[in-house]
C-alpha cells in the first residue's frame, strides 16, 4: 500500500527500526524503533505510542493473549534484557536479565524471544554467546542450551526464533542466520532437544514466523 504508515509529507513517522512487528485481535500495528513502540491503525495512522527508554530497541516482539489481556514480549539486544508488557496500557510487568542461576558468565544481547502454551518464555542470547535461555512464566530461569559455533547443535548468530504450532507438541524453530556454510533453520524440541536442521538455500535467515502450514 503505497504511503501506508508515512506521515503527509512523506517521511517516516518513526525513524530508525529493528523491524519488529506484531498485530493485536483490534488489527492495530506494533512496531519496534530505536527510540520505542509505535502502534499503526490498520490504515496506517500512528495511534500511539511507548516512547520511553524502558521499550527502546526492542529486536524482536510477540504478542499473546493472557487472561483476556494482551501483552507484548520483546527482547532488547542493547538493553541486555527481554521484558513482558501490557499492550493496552505499557505496563511492564516482567523483565528477563541474564539469571545468575544459570551459571554463565557471558555478554547479554537478546534477538529473538518466543513463548510456549505453557507460558514458558525462551530468549535467545543471538549476538553474543548463543545460548537459549529458557524461564518459566513468572521468570524463573529453568535452563539453556546451545553454544557459539558452527557445529550441528550451536548456533552462529541464533538470530530469530518461533514456536512451530504445526507440531504437536510445538517446537522451537530458530534462524542461525550465519552458519557456515550456508544459514540454515533448527528445530529443537522445548527441552532444548535437538531435532533436525533444514538447509533454506536463502541465505542469511533472519526471522521466522508461522501461519498455517507455511513457514
Amino acid at each position: 500500500v503505497p504511503g501506508w504508515g508515512l506521515r503527509p509529507d512523506g517521511n517516516s513517522a518513526i525513524g530508525t527500526t529493528h523491524g519488529a512487528v506484531v498485530i493485536d485481535k483490534a488489527g492495530n500495528i506494533y512496531t519496534s524503533a530505536k527510540k520505542g513502540v509505535f502502534v499503526f491503525s490498520p490504515d496506517g495512522k500512528v495511534i500511539h505510542s511507548y516512547l520511553d527508554k524502558q521499550f527502546s530497541n526492542l529486536h524482536d516482539m510477540e504478542i499473546r493473549e493472557e487472561d483476556g489481556k494482551e501483552f507484548i514480549y520483546a527482547a532488547r539486544n542493547n538493553n541486555a534484557e527481554g521484558i513482558k508488557f501490557n499492550a493496552a496500557s505499557g505496563e511492564i510487568v516482567l523483565n528477563l536479565p541474564l539469571p545468575k542461576e544459570s551459571g554463565l558468565d557471558v555478554k547479554f544481547n537478546p534477538t529473538a524471544i518466543t513463548v510456549a502454551p505453557n507460558g514458558d518464555i525462551f530468549l535467545s542470547n543471538g549476538y553474543a554467546s548463543n545460548h537459549i535461555i529458557r524461564y518459566d512464566k513468572n521468570g524463573k530461569y529453568l535452563s539453556h542450551f546451545g553454544e557459539k559455533g558452527n557445529g550441528m547443535k550451536q548456533f552462529n548468530t541464533a538470530h530469530g526464533m518461533t514456536l512451530d504450532t504445526r507440531y504437536d507438541p510445538p517446537r522451537l524453530l530458530i534462524c542461525d542466520r550465519n552458519h557456515e556454510p550456508k544459514g540454515r533453520l533448527l528445530h529443537y524440541d522445548l527441552d532444548g532437544n535437538f531435532i533436525e536442521e533444514v538447509i533454506t538455500g536463502l541465505g542469511m535467515p533472519t526471522s521466522a514466523a508461522v501461519q498455517g502450514d507455511y513457514v
